[in-house]
């Protein structure tokens, strides 16, 4: 069954359910359009029900037929009761992944706009020194790998002029609007400033060039000194430390404490402790690491 056919089914016989109370999902409304998410919330919510069914109703029989099975063959099985308890949870895991989804991909795009702009506004510089104009500077960027997020906004903005007859200030405040970046939102709304007060759209686009290339460069700086900070906690945390606590524990066994305990906290140290706060700090780095 391809997506679109899937898509067709739950908007009509999901979405009918939906309707009535779509005004109270305005604020998921907003998220999708910042996420670059290109679908109405009655087909998000209805594809996403969709799916929620099918799985909470799978796991259902998979779980009866591992429970049938078991009590013919042994007598015993997992319990009936569990097998009626994870269906509902898949439910609610597929609902919980629904609303918290289109809030990762506002973040996920925000990281990406930024990341792209400073190349973006020294390209669109270049063309404005040139002589070109806003729309055809946008609809020359579509056309550019500096960024896929800038990339698929820029091709929405030319879509905007060229398809549904805006005008440059009507097209950029629209795309304005659905930035989750306050940076990006912020570089639009001062190109459309300059564009409407007669300003100097070359030198705007310069001084922003400039700025953003100074902030991108500092949030690198930034990095590399949270990254001595972190191979500190490092070396601390997962070597130091580490050793520091399997000898002691190492010593207590010999001088006669109890060898099980000592054998069962040696155990959830290398087992559990350090690979768990190894990973903290894998996490940690990556979240600080900037987009490139």
């Amino acid at each position: 069954m391809s997506s679109k056919i899937i898509e067709s089914v739950a908007y009509s016989y999901i979405g009918r359910f939906i309707e009535p109370y779509l005004a109270e999902f305005d604020g998921l409304k907003l998220t999708l359009r910042k996420a670059g998410v290109d679908k109405s919330v009655r087909m998000y919510l209805s594809v996403r029900i969709f799916w929620a069914i099918i799985s909470s109703f799978v796991s259902l029989i998979v779980l009866i037929a591992v429970w049938a099975s078991n009590r013919k063959v042994e007598g015993k099985g997992i319990s009936l009761i569990l097998v009626f308890v994870l269906p509902i949870l898949v439910l609610i895991s597929m609902f919980v992944f629904t609303w918290v989804y289109p809030s990762y991909l506002v973040g996920e795009r925000k990281t990406k706009l930024e990341a792209a702009l400073p190349t973006a506004a020294g390209y669109m510089t270049a063309m404005a020194s040139a002589g070109v104009t806003p729309d055809r500077i946008f609809l020359s960027l579509t056309k550019e790998k500096i960024g896929k997020a800038i990339v698929k906004d820029a091709r929405k903005i030319s879509r905007d002029i060229q398809v549904f007859g805006y005008d440059i200030v009507h097209a950029l405040g629209e795309a304005s609007l659905r930035s989750p970046s306050a940076k990006y939102s912020s570089f639009l709304e001062g190109i459309v400033g300059t564009f409407t007060s007669g300003g100097e759209l070359q030198r705007y686009l310069e001084v922003s060039s400039e700025t953003l290339m100074s902030d991108k460069v500092q949030s690198e700086k930034n990095f590399i000194d949270t990254l001595g900070i972190m191979a500190e906690l490092f070396m601390v945390m997962g070597v130091v430390a580490p050793i520091f606590f399997i000898v002691i524990l190492a010593m207590m066994s010999m001088l006669g404490g109890s060898a099980g305990n000592a054998n069962l906290l040696m155990a959830v140290m290398v087992y559990i402790i350090i690979p768990v706060s190894e990973l903290v700090i894998i996490v940690l780095i990556d979240a600080q690491q900037p987009e490139m």
